[in-house]
C-alpha cells in the first residue's frame, strides 16, 4: 500500500530547488574563480631594467671611430703635413656615460596558443655623431614562444651577432671590425629539433645601415623591393658543460642609384653573401670562443668591406654596374668564470679579399677605410661586487692602410697601431 501525502511534491520541488541552488553556486564560484585567474593573466607582468655605465679612456694614436672616439674601430691611417709630420700622431682621453642603457620588458598572456614576451630598450649613443649624449632605440620586438617555435618580430640583433657566441669585451665595440656588429628590424622565425635550432630571419636597415653614393642610408636596401635573408642553424648540447656550434649563410641586394646623375632611370644592383660558424665551450671555470666570418658588401656591419663601380654600361647617361668587396675574419676568445675576479683575452683579424672582377672604382667602404687588413688583441680583467662591476682592459688595434687597386686589393700599404687603456664601472639594475 502506497503512503501518498498531498504535500509530498511540495517537498520534493523543494529538494530539487535546493540542489539546484547549490549546483549554480558553486558554478557561479568556479567562474568567478576562473575569471579572476583569467582577468590576472591578462594583466602583463612589466619590468624595468638596465645599467649604468661610464668608460675612462687613452688612446696613443688618433682612431677611427664613433661618438667622439667612444666606439673604436681603427687607428687612423698616417696623414702627413707639408712639413712631413703625420697629424695623426697624437694620443687623446675621454671619459663617456652614454652607453647607460635602459629597457622596459614585459611577459604577457598567452596568445595564438604562444607566450608572449617583449622588450623596449634604449640608450644615450645617438643615432649619429651629430646628436651624440640623445637617447635612441636599441632593441624593441615582440615575441611568440610556442612550445618548439619561436617567432620575434621588431629590432633585434643581426643573425650574424650571434647572441650565444660573441666577444664579452669591455670595450662598447664588441670585437668591431672583426666581429659584425649589427642591429635590424626583422621577422625571425626559429624552430628546435631535438637540440637543433634552425631559424630564417627577413631584415631591413635602420641604424646600422650600407653606405653608397650618398653616404650612409637603408634607401639602397629599399630599393631593391626586398628585404636581405639569413638562414641559421645551431646544436646546444650538455648542461653543467654547454657546447654550442652553429653556422649561418645570408644573401641581400642593394640599387645603390634609381636615377644616374644626369637624370635616367637606373637599376643595377650589387649583391652579397654572407656566412659565419662558430664554437662555444662553456665549463664550470673557463669559457672558450670561436666564429669566422665571410662578407661581401658588409659595410652595415663595421666591417672593412663595401663595394666598387665595375665599370660604366652607358657612359652618356651614367649607367654603371657594380661588384661586392669581399672580406674574411678570424676570432677568438677566453675567459675565466670566476663569481668575483675573472679575467680574459679577445684576439681577432680580418682581411680584405678584394673583388672577384676587375673594378673601376670608385669604392664604397665602410668609414671610406682602405684597410688591407687589421688585427687586434685585448686582454681584460674584471671585478664584481653585487650588481656594480669595475673593469680594466688593454686594446692593442694594428691596421695596414693602402689604396685599392683595379681588384679591389690594398697597395702601396703602411701599418699604424693604437694602444687603448680602458676603465669601465658598471652598475646593474
Amino acid at each position: 500500500m502506497l503512503n501518498f501525502s498531498p504535500y509530498s511534491h511540495i517537498r520534493s520541488s523543494r529538494r530539487t530547488l535546493k540542489r539546484s541552488l547549490n549546483i549554480f553556486l558553486l558554478f557561479t564560484m568556479l567562474v568567478s574563480q576562473v575569471y579572476s585567474q583569467e582577468k590576472t593573466s591578462l594583466a602583463p607582468t612589466v619590468k624595468l631594467n638596465g645599467y649604468v655605465k661610464s668608460d675612462i679612456f687613452f688612446d696613443t694614436r688618433e682612431v677611427i671611430s664613433a661618438r667622439e672616439g667612444h666606439f673604436l674601430l681603427s687607428p687612423a691611417p698616417v696623414v702627413l703635413d707639408k712639413d712631413g709630420k703625420d697629424l695623426n700622431a697624437r694620443t687623446g682621453f675621454n671619459m663617456m656615460p652614454i652607453h647607460s642603457n635602459l629597457g622596459v620588458s614585459f611577459n604577457g598572456p598567452v596568445t595564438l596558443g604562444a607566450a608572449l614576451s617583449g622588450l623596449v630598450e634604449g640608450d644615450f649613443f645617438g643615432q649619429s655623431n651629430a646628436d651624440v649624449n640623445m637617447f635612441r632605440l636599441r632593441h624593441a620586438y615582440v615575441k611568440f614562444q610556442w612550445t618548439k617555435t619561436e617567432l620575434l618580430i621588431g629590432q633585434y640583433w643581426h643573425p650574424l651577432f650571434v647572441v650565444n657566441c660573441y666577444p664579452g669585451t669591455i670595450s662598447f665595440n664588441t670585437g668591431a671590425p672583426i666581429q659584425p656588429f649589427s642591429r635590424a628590424p626583422q621577422v625571425r622565425l626559429t624552430h628546435t629539433v631535438n637540440k637543433l635550432r634552425i631559424g630564417m630571419a627577413l631584415l631591413t636597415q635602420r641604424d646600422n645601415t650600407s653606405t653608397g653614393p650618398e653616404g650612409n642610408s637603408s634607401k639602397y636596401l629599399r630599393n631593391s623591393g626586398m628585404p636581405e635573408i639569413q638562414f641559421t642553424a645551431e646544436l646546444k648540447v650538455g648542461k653543467k658543460n654547454e657546447f654550442i656550434t652553429g653556422a649561418g649563410f645570408g644573401y641581400k641586394k642593394l640599387i645603390p642609384q634609381t636615377k644616374t646623375p644626369s637624370n635616367y632611370k637606373t637599376s643595377e644592383s650589387v649583391q652579397g653573401m654572407s656566412a659565419n660558424a662558430y664554437l662555444k665551450l662553456l665549463t664550470t671555470h673557463l669559457t672558450i670562443k670561436l666564429e669566422g666570418v665571410y662578407l661581401e658588401n658588409g659595410s652595415e656591419f663595421l666591417n672593412i668591406s663595401g663595394y666598387a663601380v665595375k665599370d660604366s654600361l652607358d657612359a652618356e647617361k651614367g649607367i654603371v654596374n657594380y661588384a661586392p668587396v669581399r672580406t674574411v675574419s678570424f676570432w677568438g676568445e677566453i675567459h675565466t668564470n670566476g663569481p668575483v675576479f675573472q679575467f680574459g683575452i679577445f684576439t681577432g683579424y680580418t682581411k680584405n679579399c678584394g673583388t672577384s672582377a676587375e673594378v673601376e672604382g670608385p669604392f664604397y667602404l665602410t668609414l671610406n677605410m682602405p684597410v688591407k687588413s687589421l688585427y687586434r688583441i685585448s686582454p681584460r680583467v674584471s671585478f664584481k661586487s653585487g650588481n656594480m662591476t669595475l673593469a680594466a682592459e688593454i686594446e692593442y688595434t694594428s691596421a695596414e692602410f693602402g689604396i685599392p687597386d683595379n681588384h679591389g686589393n690594398m697597395i702601396n700599404t703602411s701599418i699604424t697601431d693604437n694602444t687603448r687603456y680602458l676603465l669601465s664601472v658598471m652598475y646593474k639594475f
